[in-house]
């Protein structure tokens, strides 16, 4: 044993002070930093407006740290939780929206099927495409049970933003008979991307929000697609939310 530590230098280590006392010590003040926080937000104290929106960036840093540690472990955010940490990752992956911040996808990336294979989405921009493949059967606007689920999830997110949301139907070549006419094309694409408007208003998303266009048969994912299986990918209609908010398209008034 040493005759007593009078004076340690925390890089030196000595039996009287070993080296775990020095990570305790870092723990206990990250404990003691915590418990600060915690009480600074908590509730029923009434605060000036400018400290209190300086607590509320702080409590949606302290959810995003949260929810960035629970993504270590392999945890998504579920967009019809209540639970405050998921809410704060979908607004924090919202202010992000853009090439590679998707988030994690239960979807296998097999190859380059467009820019975005999970949605099938052939463009880059500002725009974020949500959701899963929204596919129709051949000559079909009808909308299937699975698009239809994708569509409910699709609903949950855009649910209440005031962001211009467009939703472009596309045909593919299987879809029609030979000799098939440009606007019978054009009809079609436009009849699946109004089913999609249709289905996403009556869950809940504002109407003039919604951008519905037809692309025809002018944008295909799958190039040279000779099967049915690769056609399938044409055969879809594609949600797109903007950066743009509704009323900056909007004449002010006079």
């Amino acid at each position: 044993m040493a005759n007593g530590c009078k004076k340690c230098d925390p890089h030196e280590i000595c039996e009287e002070c070993p080296e775990w006392i020095f990570t305790l010590a870092d723990l206990i003040m990250c404990m003691m930093g915590l418990f600060v926080i915690l009480w600074v937000l908590k509730p029923g104290t009434t605060v000036p407006p400018q400290q209190a929106q300086v607590q509320d960036e702080a409590h949606e840093r302290f959810l995003e740290t949260v929810g960035e540690i629970r993504g270590g472990f392999g945890w998504v955010p579920d967009p019809s939780s209540n639970d405050p940490v998921d809410q704060a990752i979908l607004r924090k992956r919202a202010r992000l929206a853009g090439p590679g911040e998707r988030g994690a996808s239960s979807v296998e990336q097999k190859g380059a099927d467009g820019t975005d294979p999970e949605v099938t989405t052939i463009r880059t921009g500002r725009q974020a495409a949500v959701g899963t493949r929204l596919l129709f059967e051949p000559g079909d606007a009808t909308i299937s049970n699975e698009t239809r689920r994708g569509l409910r999830q699709i609903a949950a997110q855009i649910r209440g933003h005031r962001n211009v949301v467009l939703i472009k139907g596309h045909t593919a070549l299987d879809d029609f008979a030979e000799g098939a006419t440009a606007q019978q094309k054009m009809d079609l694409s436009l009849r699946r991307a109004q089913a999609v408007a249709d289905l996403l208003t009556a869950s809940g998303v504002e109407p003039d929000i919604l951008r519905v266009q037809g692309c025809s048969t002018f944008e295909p994912v799958a190039q040279r697609a000779y099967t049915a299986e690769a056609q399938a990918s044409n055969r879809r209609v594609e949600v797109e939310a903007s950066a743009t908010l509704v009323e900056h398209l909007q004449a002010s008034p006079r």
